[in-house]
């Protein structure tokens, strides 16, 4: 048991910060809305950034550049649950959205400048990989959004999220892309 607790100390400390993925750990605040912490090797902890709809805390990675926006979450095997990917562009708009590459399905959460829920994509499958980059479907929101949050298929319907929820940008997200 022992030799066990020892190799899962030492495979939660490899990796670095822009390539582990983040330990998360209920944190009992005085508050009943559901927070997270986020732990990364223990000799620089991540920043936390927090993307708060309605009362639902959701620890997540940037996409904000061109280049992070058209990688998003595409190659990789999975996304721990509770976590995200929150896609920022400057202006509101139409946004298209693709899978390319994706290799689990996801439920996008369209946010628009307002700090709302627009919109809620369920259940979004990964495309068939001999699928041609110009036959991939696209997805988009009923109404303009500014941001998207990508999560685990399943957890928005699970959550009960859905248009018109208000969004909060907490920890290190706070003042720096609007909400």
């Amino acid at each position: 048991m022992g030799l066990a607790a020892g190799i899962l100390v030492m495979a939660a400390a490899c990796g670095d910060a822009e390539t582990q993925s983040p330990s998360i750990t209920p944190s009992s605040t005085q508050s009943s809305t559901p927070v997270a912490t986020v732990a990364i090797g223990a000799e620089s902890p991540a920043p936390m950034r927090v993307v708060r709809i309605d009362e639902v805390a959701f620890p997540v990675e940037l996409a904000v550049t061109p280049d992070e926006r058209i990688k998003g979450l595409s190659g990789r095997a999975f996304l721990d649950s509770g976590t995200g990917m929150l896609f920022v562009f400057d202006v509101e708009s139409r946004l298209r959205f693709w899978m390319r590459e994706m290799e689990f399905p996801l439920d996008m959460v369209w946010i628009g400048a307002e700090c709302r829920v627009v919109d809620v994509s369920v259940d979004v499958p990964p495309p068939d990989p001999e699928t041609s980059r110009g036959d991939l479907p696209r997805y988009s929101p009923s109404s303009p959004a500014m941001y998207v949050l990508e999560i685990n298929a399943g957890e928005a319907t699970r959550l009960g999220l859905g248009a018109g929820d208000p969004v909060k940008f907490v920890g290190d997200l706070a003042g720096k892309y609007g909400c």
